[in-house]
């Protein structure tokens, strides 16, 4: 199903999540939170072949999974503010932990006290 939808770019961070998400809710009107979710590791698996072997086209990749992020808050009932005073919330308690060392992978986890 296709919408005569308008997009504009250079909009703001804000004009831009409201305008994914409403288009979200008007292409798939069956989907859910969790259904969002489960599409976002499809488009995370595709992410990572792509980062992993250098591809062109990673950076769309990038975009489906922050699309689908959104579009997921949204579904559970955040808006752009709620997510942005998140993601603040968060940051302070991550900038107070301390944290260990990376892993065979990497990932760097903090110190559980």
């Amino acid at each position: 199903m296709k919408f005569n939808f308008s997009y504009t770019e250079c909009m703001t961070n804000k004009e831009q999540f409201e305008v994914v998400t409403e288009w979200q809710k008007k292409t798939f009107k069956q989907s859910t939170a969790l259904s969002k979710i489960a599409h976002l590791r499809e488009e995370i698996e595709e992410l990572n072949e792509d980062v992993k072997n250098g591809s062109q086209e990673r950076r769309l990749e990038f975009a489906d999974c922050f699309i689908l992020l959104m579009g997921a808050a949204a579904s559970d009932g955040m808006s752009f503010d709620d997510i942005v005073s998140a993601i603040d919330e968060k940051m302070k308690i991550n900038i107070s932990r301390n944290w260990g060392s990376p892993d065979d992978n990497g990932v760097v986890k903090h110190v559980k006290k």
